[in-house]
């Protein structure tokens, strides 16, 4: 039977042996030997020399070393603990935890020292706001983390760390405020996540593809969250936040299709500002879907609907064309789907430039050319505008989707093709639901005051949070009555 010693020595030699980077640092004590394993470019060597080498260095000379006693008398590292299973060390040095096996002991100590590369705070770039705070997430969860937890201060915030991927074995953090939060969404939400049977998840879409009920629809059921303080808006509503380890996007859910026009301008602005911003993206969003196939309808199938002499100046317009409208518009989004995509690739230095040039010389060029109609021009101009308005561009870019699929159902129907194919988008819409939520709430199933809330949402105006929501907790504010004397009072 092998003895403690020659079992510490196998071991060690096993580790060593899978060639995976790990340093050992060997310290004899009285009547053994430790080893120290860790991975320099995952150790902060600096704190593994100062609160763990020096300290054992100097205690071994006289003292005979068990994990426990070593960690309670000797080691000054904030973050350790006492394991005994051999088989989660390699992955406690993966995961930059530095292990310390004893020959004299068949437990082992496992030190978080782990040290990773970040970048500071940046600002947003997706969810910009003007009143907003400039901090938003980065690619470290913990750091994440602690800026939820600089905000919500409550004793309810519950943080539930889970493991996805066979290979990554990325770190997934599930948060939401425990009295308020649904249990049913929190539940079903971790027992995704604990199905998923993977490689790997290295970025939060990754998960959120994995996490949908239908993964072939084409509408985002869960919402992205950059911003910090709108997590944490979010947090307050009811919602679940999920932050992925090595991405500087969360998620939010359940999420309905209104929640998707939501700015945090809407909340720290004027109520009725937020109303005006929030009907100007209702607006766009539809403009963005229909705007081209309304001009091809009008132009190739329906000229009786426009005034005689303006049906006249188009079809002297088009008359140029040399080719009908439905393929002139296609060709036309397609180009300027092109100039967006290439603005997206090219260095940021530059990317004006091109901008610049697809847009003006091209557009003129296209113009004089008479491969294009000027009208058709403007209508995709604007289109293009109307789509950076939604707050999530991850609802844009399904409109972008559906548009060019409207434009040629149009294309060949005329309106009665594009009120179709708009109904269909509808029933499909209606018949969605994110994690138990109905996905066009608070208009199916309707209810009047979260349908005010949708384009009104104020703490000042509204106490209750979203009741298609189904919150423990449904009040977010106390209610001010007067009371009979002078003054006020304020209940629950």
């Amino acid at each position: 039977m092998a003895t403690k010693q020659e079992r510490f020595h196998h071991l060690v030699n096993s580790i060593l042996k899978l060639n995976l980077n790990i340093t050992r640092r060997t310290i004899p004590y009285e009547g053994g030997r430790l080893a120290v394993l860790y991975i320099k470019q995952l150790t902060d060597t600096k704190q593994l020399s100062e609160n763990v080498i020096r300290p054992l260095v100097s205690a071994s000379p006289k003292i005979c070393l068990t994990a426990e006693l070593a960690m309670n008398r000797f080691l000054y590292a904030a973050d350790c603990s006492i394991k005994k299973n051999t088989a989660k060390i390699v992955d406690s040095i993966l995961s930059g935890q530095t292990v310390i096996l004893f020959s004299t002991d068949t437990a082992y100590l496992t030190v978080n020292l782990q040290k990773i590369e970040r970048r500071t705070i940046p600002t947003p770039e997706i969810e910009f706001a003007l009143r907003a705070g400039r901090d938003s997430f980065i690619e470290n969860l913990d750091t994440n983390i602690s800026l939820i937890r600089y905000r919500i201060k409550d004793k309810n915030l519950r943080i539930k760390m889970l493991e996805a991927g066979k290979r990554t074995k990325t770190r997934i953090a599930i948060i939401y405020l425990e009295d308020v939060a649904n249990d049913t969404v929190v539940s079903e939400l971790e027992k995704r996540i604990e199905r998923i049977d993977v490689d790997g998840v290295v970025e939060s879409g990754e998960l959120q593809s994995l996490l949908l009920n239908n993964r072939n629809n084409l509408f985002p059921q869960m919402g992205l969250v950059e911003r910090s303080d709108m997590a944490c808006r979010l947090l307050l509503s009811g919602r679940v936040i999920t932050l992925v380890e090595g991405s500087g996007l969360g998620l939010s859910a359940p999420a309905a299709f209104i929640e998707f026009f939501y700015s945090c301008d809407d909340l720290y602005e004027n109520r009725f500002f937020g109303l005006f911003m929030r009907i100007i993206r209702y607006i766009s969003a539809f403009t963005t879907l229909t705007a081209s196939s309304v001009y091809v309808a009008l132009t190739s199938f329906h000229t009786d609907a426009m005034p005689a002499d303006y049906a006249i100046l188009l079809a002297e317009m088009n008359s140029r064309v040399p080719f009908p409208s439905v393929v002139g518009a296609f060709l036309l989004e397609f180009l300027i789907e092109v100039i967006r995509e290439s603005l997206l690739r090219v260095p940021r230095h530059i990317g004006s430039a091109i901008g610049i040039v697809g847009a003006i010389v091209i557009g003129q060029a296209a113009i004089s050319a008479g491969l294009f109609s000027p009208l058709m021009l403007i209508i995709a101009s604007v289109s293009l505008l109307t789509s950076f308005v939604a707050a999530d561009y991850t609802l844009a870019n399904s409109f972008r989707i559906l548009k060019f699929m409207l434009l040629i159902i149009t294309g060949f129907f005329g309106f009665y093709g594009f009120t179709l194919f708009l109904c269909l988008i509808l029933s499909a819409l209606v018949s969605l639901n994110s994690f138990g939520v109905p996905y066009m709430a608070p208009f199916a199933p309707f209810n009047l005051y979260d349908f005010i809330r949708g384009f009104i949402d104020n703490t000042a105006m509204s106490p209750l949070r979203m009741k298609y929501l189904r919150t423990k907790d449904n009040r977010r504010k106390k209610r001010q009555t007067k009371s009979k004397n002078a003054g006020s009072s304020w209940q629950q």
